[in-house]
């Protein structure tokens, strides 16, 4: 029964360390999700902030740049 928890452990670690780096984070900071406690603070910090690839997005869309408009490059 602990192999299943184990591989259950691994599969969870593996798909939230996708999560945040598709977020645009560093995997490393899954770390901080196995702290008893701080966990739910990370939770609440990833869930309030503005993310890097948002910030990315926002920063993209305010140099109001059409696609077909080739006279700024």
């Amino acid at each position: 029964m602990s192999f299943f928890a184990f591989v259950g452990f691994v599969v969870t670690a593996v798909l939230m360390v996708l999560i945040f780096r598709k977020a645009g984070y560093s995997g490393m900071q899954l770390i901080l999700c196995f702290i008893p406690g701080i966990n739910f603070i990370v939770f609440i910090w990833f869930a309030l902030t503005e993310w890097p690839i948002q910030r990315e997005l926002r920063e993209l869309k305010s140099y109001n740049v059409t696609p077909g408009d080739r006279s700024s490059a």
